[in-house]
């Protein structure tokens, strides 16, 4: 996943927005000088991944452009507890004014990242590959999945926009399972997926000539049913995984991937710290 730096930095300044940094009573109410350049370390409390980092840096350079940044872990690289990550010189305004924006961000990010690591390494050695969601929190899908992809998983699609799958929903809409028919791709890149509850819906769901079937929480001994009913006809997604450790009863399945909603739908943030020097 290609980083999109404008992206990065109109995310950053909603957020600071958000939270007000121009109108920083701490500050505003005091008589301390905001342009007086101070140092400041970020050092983290946890083992992890570090994802992130440029909407770190871009908290405090919206701030002050002239903030420069020492980094000690780059990003995607792995740390250890309480190792230094980063040393700031900037303006005490932003220091002050950017730090939690800046660290609400880089650790929601590292904790997905982490994560998606963590799940990642169970299927070393395999074909088969992580998917992520569409769970999200609302308008930070972007770096959610920025994140998962950091830590080794790939992006499904990123909306409604770029595939068509079809979904316990749209099934029941459309009248049954047997009524899918005559869709329309708009794009080389679309492609079809259609979402399996119960071994009856297979063989129909293989008329429509889907890309993908996606066996929704079936349990072992059906997803075995369902790859000899498949027969290598389309590309095989399970979900419903609820922890690392049970990627292990899928790893000698011949399946292509695994989707994985618990990346960003339960967070797990990583606990840094910032502190001045």
């Amino acid at each position: 996943m290609k980083l999109n730096k404008l992206k990065v930095k109109e995310n950053v300044k909603k957020a600071l927005e958000e939270d007000g940094y121009k109108s920083d009573l701490s500050l505003n109410s005091s008589k301390i000088n905001k342009k007086h350049v101070a140092k400041a370390k970020l050092v983290t409390r946890q083992n992890g991944i570090l994802s992130g980092s440029f909407w770190f840096e871009q908290a405090f350079k919206i701030i002050d452009k002239n903030a420069e940044f020492n980094w000690k872990v780059l990003e995607g690289r792995n740390f250890k507890k309480n190792t230094e990550i980063v040393e700031i010189k900037a303006s005490i305004q932003a220091i002050l004014s950017g730090e939690r924006t800046a660290l609400n961000f880089l650790q929601m990010m590292s904790g997905i990242s982490s994560k998606a690591k963590a799940y990642s390494d169970y299927l070393k050695d395999t074909k088969i590959e992580l998917l992520d969601t569409r769970k999200t929190l609302p308008n930070l899908r972007y770096e959610q999945k920025y994140s998962t992809y950091i830590g080794g998983v790939k992006n499904h699609r990123f909306g409604l926009f770029d595939a068509i799958m079809l979904k316990d929903n749209h099934i029941k809409a459309f009248g049954g399972i047997k009524k899918i028919k005559n869709f329309k791709f708009f794009d080389k890149g679309d492609f079809l997926e259609i979402e399996i509850e119960k071994i009856s819906q297979i063989l129909p769901a293989l008329k429509c000539k889907p890309d993908i079937l996606l066996l929704d929480n079936l349990n072992i001994k059906d997803i075995k049913k369902a790859i000899e009913l498949i027969d290598s006809n389309c590309l095989i997604e399970i979900s419903g995984v609820k922890k690392p450790e049970d990627i292990k009863k899928y790893k000698k399945l011949p399946i292509h991937y695994i989707s994985l909603g618990d990346l960003t739908k339960n967070l797990d943030s990583i606990d840094f710290s910032l502190n001045l020097v």
